[in-house]
């Protein structure tokens, strides 16, 4: 699964990890050969028969936390697969890098959208020291992540979301890149996604790290 990553010059590997340090996250393109997104789409696509609507069922208790930290519309969630888990594994050279940490994968998931791509504003589990997010199944709208809140909890964040000034186009909007990933200190760094009518299954891949 290593080889299906193209591998990171060092200037490139400093300029993100100093990013991600500094303000929480860091979108990272250029990194995944056709190949293995060929992979991911295709596992996304068989394990679609095997997702359930988010909160029902058996959950880890990294989901049980991120349905209550959570709103998803319209959406389901399939547990990890063997493709998955080894995708995660062949990122932890990078991720350790870009950290400085020891990370160890704590869960992974597909999200699938269907009419609708919204999330609401929301901070990961603290079990997620690190979170990853690929596109792998059509396209959703960018991630708009939140640093002006960092530090708010879930019901402050709640308020904020569900008042007046909310604007959901606000945050830094960072859209997934066709051949990469998102980095996000998720359980630091409030994010949301404004949500727009989707005519077609998406999915998103979910990949969950700790220290």
């Amino acid at each position: 699964m290593s080889n299906g990553l193209k591998a990171i010059p060092t200037h490139v590997a400093l300029k993100e990890s100093a990013q991600l340090r500094k303000i929480g996250f860091v979108k990272i393109s250029g990194l995944i050969k056709t190949g293995l997104s060929s992979v991911l789409e295709q596992d996304a696509i068989a394990s679609v028969e095997k997702s359930r609507l988010v909160g029902d069922g058996q959950m880890t208790s990294l989901e049980k936390n991120a349905q209550k930290t959570t709103s998803y519309q319209f959406a389901r969630r399939s547990r990890s697969t063997n493709v998955l888990m080894q995708f995660q594994i062949s990122l932890l050279p990078l991720l350790r890098t870009l950290t400085g940490n020891i990370l160890v994968p704590s869960d992974s998931w597909y999200i699938y959208y269907e009419k609708t791509d919204e999330i609401s504003l929301h901070v990961d589990p603290k079990e997620s020291d690190i979170s990853v997010l690929i596109s792998v199944l059509g396209e959703v709208g960018p991630l708009h992540l939140h640093p002006e809140l960092e530090g708010q909890d879930q019901n402050q964040l709640d308020s904020y979301y569900q008042g007046a000034d909310w604007n959901p186009i606000g945050g830094i909007p960072l859209k997934y890149p066709c051949d990469g990933i998102i980095i996000n200190r998720g359980h630091k760094i409030p994010h949301h996604r404004a949500g727009k009518p989707i005519s077609q299954l998406c999915a998103v891949a979910a990949l969950h790290y700790t220290v």
